[in-house]
């Protein structure tokens, strides 16, 4: 898994989510540009996200298992703090179980991962795993009761 290639999809897949905000060249009013004591601070504009590819990610997404996809959804899109993520989705947190987190992300990314590299339907690098070995089909030999 590239992780940098991966981060780069993802967070295009987050902007185009986050998009139909506030845009530069709209009517807006004042109160919205006002923030207790001055205006906002201009920031540089976001790269424009790409769509096709977002498009991509999003049907991929939609396939993932429930807690992988609530954890994409609220870390890329929504920027939500770990603790946050935790609480939310009941998983253990605090001193000493930072792990927990980490491998939730970690399985998170892997599993949209594995569903980007695909070509045609067949995974690209398929995971090799030691209990799904082929077993050979064999007759069943017949039983001496049913000689008789």
């Amino acid at each position: 898994m590239n992780l940098h290639a991966l981060e780069a999809r993802l967070e295009n897949w987050a902007r185009a989510q986050r998009s139909g905000g506030y845009t530069p060249g709209r009517a807006t009013s004042a109160e919205g540009m006002y923030r207790g004591g001055g205006w906002r601070e201009v920031r540089s504009v976001p790269p424009a996200p790409d769509y096709k590819d977002a498009s991509i990610v999003q049907a991929e997404w939609r396939l993932l298992m429930p807690l992988d996809r609530d954890i994409v959804m609220m870390h890329y899109v929504w920027r939500a703090p770990s603790s946050f993520i935790c609480r939310r989705l009941k998983l253990k947190q605090g001193r000493g179980l930072g792990h927990i987190w980490e491998f939730a992300l970690y399985h998170a990314q892997n599993a949209i991962a594995q569903r980007l590299d695909k070509i045609d339907g067949k995974f690209v690098n398929p995971p090799k795993l030691e209990y799904t070995r082929a077993q050979p089909i064999t007759d069943p030999e017949p039983c001496s009761s049913e000689l008789a």
